[in-house]
């Protein structure tokens, strides 16, 4: 039984060849148009503060205050599905931000430096729509 003229086009394999080339080139496009590293080891600001990202959704917020070093351990979510990607810090056990999370957006400048700029509060509404230049904070890459 032989099918079709039409059927018979739609399975040869000039047609199959470009199907699968579309397919790569939408595979490669997607993944290229929205990067969205994910947040791993050592991290620091010009002041002073590192973060250390652990696997298990944990972080390790290092400030230092001259000689002085204090550790907060925090609970992190990362989503990049929305533009800005968002990035909230939750497990404040003390200080103006006990019981509430730090709703953050942020973008990446490649594979070794993004900025965040947070809000703290109880709900995400709070969460900055934009970067503003006072409340943003630079990280790079530790070395």
């Amino acid at each position: 039984m032989t099918l079709p003229n039409i059927e018979q086009r739609w399975f040869s394999p000039w047609s199959l060849a470009v199907g699968v080339g579309a397919w790569m080139v939408a595979a490669m496009c997607s993944c290229q148009s929205s990067p969205c590293p994910p947040f791993q080891g050592e991290w620091e600001t010009e002041e002073g503060h590192r973060w250390s990202f652990q696997s298990n959704g944990q972080l390790l917020w290092i400030v230092r205050f001259g000689s002085t070093m204090d550790t907060m351990r925090l609970t992190y979510r990362y989503d990049c599905s929305h533009s800005p990607a968002v990035l909230d810090l939750t497990g404040f056990d003390g200080g103006p931000w006990q019981s509430k999370t730090l709703y953050g957006i942020v973008e990446w400048s490649g594979d070794s430096v993004f900025r965040f700029c947070a809000a703290a509060g109880t709900e995400s509404s709070v969460r900055p729509e934009h970067f503003d230049q006072t409340e943003t904070v630079r990280f790079f890459r530790a070395k």
